[in-house]
C-alpha cells in the first residue's frame, strides 16, 4: 500500500515530467524555427542571386530578359536604389535628338541596357556558357573545385526554358544552380548555367546546429531542475491540505469519541435492572445532552466539509444589516440579561452583499464566543460603520481577550486557547466556520486584542451597489 509520502514523489515526478515536456518541446519548436528561417534565408538569397547574376548576363549578351528575372532584377534595384527616378524618365521623352532603342529600353519597368554595380552575392556566383550538347563555351573563374557542368539540368532548361537543381562536386561540396536558355533554334542554342557553392551555408548550418544542441542540452539541464523545484512547490498546498486533512480527521475523532463512550456508558447503566429510577432520568438526560452536542459538532463539521468543496450553498444579495440584527434581538439582549451582562446593538442603516442566514449564523457563533468569555458586569456590543466599499460589523465584549501567542491561530480547527479545554460543549469550531462562512461571501474576518480589555471581532463585507 502506498504512504502518503511515496504518492506525494510519484506525483513530484509526473508534474516535473510534465513541465520538463513543455519545456523541451517549446524548445525543439523554437529551434525548429530556427533552424527553418535560417534555411529558407539562405535560399532565397542565394537563389536571388543567381538570377540577378544570370539577369546580369542576359543583358550583356543583349537578350531580353525572361520576366521572372526582369521582376527579380527590378526588386534588387529596388532594394540598392538604382532605379532611375521619374524626373529621369521624363528628361528622357523630352530629348527629340534620343536614339529610338535608347529611348525604348528606358521605359518604366524595364532594367537598364547597362549592367549596375553588383553586390557581394552576386559577385559569389559563377556563370558557364555551354552549347545544346551540354559543353562547355566559355568557363569563368571562381568555380568550385571539381565542378562540371550539369547535362541533365541543360535538358531540362530546353524543355522549360529553365531548370533549378543543387548538384554536388566530386568532392561532395553543394553548389546550387540555375541554367537558362539564353537563344532559339534559329539563332543556335545557347545555354547559361548560373551557379553558387553552398559549402559556406553548410558549414554555417552545421555549427548554428551544433551550437542550437548544446544550447538545448543546456537548457534542458536547468529545465530539469527548475521543473522539479516548481513540482514541489506545486504540491507543496496539496501536502499541507493532506496534513491539514489528517489533522481535522483525528480531532473531529476525538471530538466524537468522547461523546460516543459517555453514551455508551450512560445507555449500559441505564438499561441494568438494579439502577434506580432517578438515576435512569438522570442518565437519559446525559444520553440526551451528548447527543444534541453530536449533533451540533457533526453539522458544524458538514459545513466545513461543503466549504471546502466548494458546495456550500449560498445566496448573495444585498440586503439591510439591520434585518439581521432583528433577528437577535428577540434572544440575546434577554441572554444577556441574565448572565448579568449589558448588550447594546444600535441600530443602522447599512446594506451589505450577503446570505443573511450564514451571517446570521457567523454572528451567533462570535456572540456565543462573547457571552462564554464575558464576566457578570460586562458589556457586549455589535457596531455597523461603512468604510469606503465595506461594510464592517464589530462584536466586542470585555472579557479577557486572546493572549497575543494564541492570535494567529484562533481560526485553526478545533484549536483552543486553553490547553485544559475545560468547555467541552465546544469544539473549538466557532472562529473556524465564521471565517469560513464570511470568506464565502466575500468578506473578511480580523480580531482586535489589547491585552485585558477584552476582544472585538470585526466581520466586514462588500458594500451594495
Amino acid at each position: 500500500m502506498l504512504t502518503e509520502k511515496s504518492l506525494l514523489a510519484r506525483l513530484r515526478l509526473r508534474l516535473t515530467g510534465v513541465y520538463l515536456a513543455a519545456v523541451l518541446g517549446f524548445i525543439a519548436l523554437a529551434g525548429g524555427l530556427s533552424f527553418g528561417l535560417l534555411r529558407y534565408y539562405f535560399q532565397t538569397t542565394t537563389d536571388s542571386a543567381l538570377r540577378n547574376r544570370m539577369a546580369l548576363e542576359f543583358i550583356q549578351l543583349g537578350v531580353p530578359l525572361p520576366p521572372e528575372l526582369q521582376s527579380s532584377r527590378l526588386e534588387w534595384l529596388r532594394l540598392h536604389n538604382l532605379l532611375p527616378s521619374e524626373d529621369d524618365h521624363r528628361d528622357e521623352r523630352g530629348d527629340e535628338h534620343e536614339d529610338e532603342d535608347e529611348h525604348d529600353s528606358n521605359k518604366p519597368g524595364n532594367a537598364p541596357a547597362s549592367p549596375a554595380p553588383v553586390d557581394g552575392e552576386i559577385s559569389g556566383a559563377f556563370v558557364v556558357w555551354l552549347d545544346g550538347q551540354g559543353r562547355s563555351l566559355l568557363l569563368p573563374a571562381g568555380m568550385p573545385l571539381g565542378f562540371a557542368p550539369s547535362l541533365e539540368a541543360v535538358q531540362a532548361a530546353e524543355q522549360t526554358g529553365l531548370d533549378w537543381r543543387t548538384v554536388h562536386t566530386p568532392s561532395g561540396e553543394p553548389v546550387r544552380l540555375l541554367t537558362y536558355a539564353a537563344r532559339n533554334a534559329q539563332q543556335g542554342a545557347l545555354y547559361l548555367q548560373a551557379g553558387r557553392s553552398l559549402l559556406e551555408q553548410e558549414v554555417v548550418t552545421s555549427q548554428f546546429v551544433s551550437s542550437l544542441a548544446a544550447g538545448g542540452g543546456a537548457l534542458a539541464a536547468l529545465a530539469a531542475l527548475l521543473s522539479w523545484v516548481i513540482a514541489g512547490r506545486s504540491l507543496r498546498p496539496t501536502e499541507l491540505a493532506w496534513e491539514r486533512q489528517r489533522e481535522f480527521v483525528a480531532n473531529a475523532s476525538h471530538e466524537l469519541r468522547a461523546p460516543l463512550s459517555l453514551i455508551q456508558l450512560s445507555a449500559e447503566m441505564a438499561v441494568r435492572p438494579d439502577t434506580p429510577l432517578a438515576e435512569q432520568r438522570e442518565l437519559a438526560g446525559d444520553v440526551l445532552r451528548e447527543t444534541r452536542h453530536m449533533a451540533r459538532l457533526v453539522s458544524d463539521l458538514l459545513l466545513l466539509s461543503r466549504a471546502d468543496a466548494g458546495r456550500l450553498p449560498m445566496q448573495i444579495e444585498p440586503a439591510p444589516v439591520q434585518r439581521v440584527l432583528d433577528s437577535l434581538a428577540s434572544e440575546w439582549p434577554r441572554l444577556c440579561a441574565s448572565r448579568g451582562i449589558h448588550f447594546e446593538a444600535p441600530s443602522t442603516s447599512a446594506v451589505a452583499r450577503m446570505d443573511e442566514g450564514y451571517l446570521r449564523q457567523a454572528l451567533l457563533a462570535v456572540l456565543d464566543n462573547a457571552a462564554r468569555h464575558t464576566p457578570a458586569g460586562g458589556r457586549i456590543t455589535i457596531r455597523v460603520s461603512e468604510r469606503g466599499s465595506r461594510v464592517d460589523i464589530a462584536v466586542s465584549d470585555t472579557g479577557p481577550g486572546i493572549p497575543p501567542q494564541h492570535l494567529p491561530r484562533v481560526f485553526d480547527r478545533f484549536y483552543q486557547a486553553d490547553p485544559t479545554r475545560t468547555d467541552k460543549a465546544h469544539a473549538g469550531l466557532g472562529l473556524s466556520i465564521v471565517r469560513t462562512l464570511i470568506e464565502a461571501m466575500g468578506g473578511t474576518v480580523r480580531l482586535d486584542s489589547p491585552p485585558g480589555r477584552g476582544l472585538t471581532v470585526v466581520l466586514s463585507l462588500p458594500k451594495a451597489s
